[in-house]
């Protein structure tokens, strides 16, 4: 199959969109949009390398991660550097996609999800938001099956124990089944 502009545009109408909400619910509204452009030129740089038929989402998250972490890192620095410099304005109110997510009743878990290291939020949300099997995330993060097998019971349980840590903190009686059956078990959001 020739990758030329058609082979991209139907690669892009295909998975903008679940590529745009993964940036979305990662970088927040103002950014998504820049990002997403960032991942689809990479996608167009290395047309050869981008999988096909299903393997190619997967493939895109894998550069949508990379895009971010460099951009996250990019941003650490330069926050660090306006802080030296004492230029450091007031961070804005977020916006009204913040605040419907903010819903109060999920609280609890958001603030365990973000307790969470990196990798072991990253592997949760890419099976509980953007609904990737194990083999896909294996293929997202460049791990094989089993690993992501392992990772994802492991971030689980370190969920479960953030989740009850914030219960009984909050003076409630910490108990898993608290916690959404979608988080318990890896589907549904988080």
């Amino acid at each position: 199959m020739s990758r030329d502009h058609a082979w991209f545009n139907g690669l892009y109408d295909r998975h903008q969109r679940d590529v745009h909400a993964y940036c979305l619910r990662r970088a927040g509204n103002s950014d998504a949009q820049d990002v997403v452009a960032q991942i689809f030129a990479v996608a167009w740089r290395r047309r050869d390398d981008v999988p096909e038929g299903d393997r190619a989402l997967p493939w895109l998250y894998g550069v949508a991660r990379r895009v971010l972490s460099h951009r996250w890192r990019s941003d650490r620095r330069a926050r660090r550097l306006a802080e030296k410099a004492g230029v450091l304005r007031d961070v804005p109110p977020p916006g009204p996609d913040a605040v419907v997510v903010g819903r109060s009743e999920h609280q609890r878990v958001r603030e365990a999800v973000a307790q969470l290291r990196p990798n072991d939020r990253e592997v949760l949300l890419l099976s509980a938001w953007e609904g990737l099997t194990h083999a896909q995330i294996g293929e997202a993060l460049g791990c094989s099956h089993a690993a992501i097998d392992k990772r994802v019971v492991r971030a689980k349980a370190r969920l479960a124990e953030k989740y009850e840590a914030l219960s009984r903190s909050a003076g409630g009686k910490p108990r898993l089944q608290d916690l959404p059956a979608s988080a318990q078990r890896g589907g549904g959001a988080v």
